[in-house]
């Protein structure tokens, strides 16, 4: 009994001391293809201005991708009604063809430190729309995007 209450204990303590989740969401791209005209669409309500993250973005390609790289549209709509737009790259793999991502067979799963350490500056809802920005007008072999918010842990 000592050693079942000592094991509960202790897987207790090492689940907890990874960086809590805020917010996370991962969007299906069409099996078809993603249309150039499709955009993935995040919402994330922010009650606490004072509060620091850290902003992570999701890329699951399949081994059919045919390029290095990926590049997409990446708008920030701010609960005032501004928005900005970014264009982000991505290397999903290296000159040498092996994929950067994580995962065995068919589906590689890249997780991008994107804004460490970021704070909003306004309580309310902002808006994250992805657009694929590549020259294809269905992008094949991307599978999943999704955006990641995570409590920045302090550090003393």
């Amino acid at each position: 009994m000592k050693k079942l209450l000592f094991f509960l204990l202790a897987a207790t303590l090492l689940c907890s001391c990874g960086p809590k989740r805020y917010y996370e969401e991962i969007l299906s791209v069409d099996k078809n293809g993603w249309h150039q005209d499709t955009l993935l669409t995040f919402s994330i309500d922010i009650t606490d201005s004072t509060q620091y993250y850290d902003m992570y973005l999701f890329v699951r390609n399949t081994t059919d991708y045919a390029m290095q790289n990926f590049y997409v549209f990446f708008t920030t709509e701010f609960p005032n009604g501004v928005s900005a737009q970014d264009t982000l790259g991505f290397v999903l793999c290296d000159k040498y063809g092996k994929w950067t991502g994580k995962g065995h067979g068919y589906l590689k799963e890249n997780q991008f430190l994107f804004r460490p350490n970021i704070r909003f500056a306004r309580c309310g809802t902002y808006t994250f729309k992805v657009q694929q920005a590549m020259r294809e007008e269905k992008l094949e072999g991307i599978s999943d995007f999704g955006i990641a918010l995570y409590i920045h842990k302090k550090v003393n």
